[in-house]
């Protein structure tokens, strides 16, 4: 049979060790609720974090069609300007041309000969500097 003593130890020990283990338990219970705590918080901050990755696309999309917007309105200003420039300097040589092809009208009317000998010597000046760059040697084969 069992001693008496030994089962009153026992249940003694079992116990204490209840005890310890609801004290033990008691203690890590703020640790398992401080853990559930955090992890919803990282869920939460995951989750801010994956919203705000799905709303950088748009974003990104608004702000170039934002850029491009305001690139474009700038090239249209410079454009403006840099046309205006060109068709007043079209203008200005095109009155400058038709003064010139008078001045050689005149001259081609007064002095045809003068102007048939400029006309020639400008054509061989030309003609010259055009072949300047080709090689002017020629080889002669014999054909025996």
């Amino acid at each position: 049979m069992a001693d008496p003593m030994t089962s009153s130890a026992n249940g003694t020990t079992a116990n204490a060790t209840a005890a310890n283990l609801a004290d033990a338990t008691a203690a890590l219970d703020p640790v398992a609720a401080s853990a559930r705590n955090a992890k919803v918080s990282a869920a939460g901050s995951l989750n801010e974090a994956a919203d705000a990755v799905g709303k950088a696309p748009a974003a990104l999309n608004e702000a170039a069609h934002s850029l491009l917007s305001a690139a474009r309105t700038l090239l249209e200003g410079k454009t403006e300007v840099v046309v205006a420039k060109g068709q007043e300097v079209y203008g200005k040589v095109k009155e400058r041309a038709v003064e010139r092809f008078g001045d050689t009208d005149v001259l081609v009317r007064e002095k045809p000969y003068v102007a048939l000998g400029i006309a020639a010597v400008a054509g061989f000046l030309l003609g010259h500097l055009i072949s300047s760059g080709r090689s002017q040697v020629v080889y002669l084969r014999d054909d025996r």
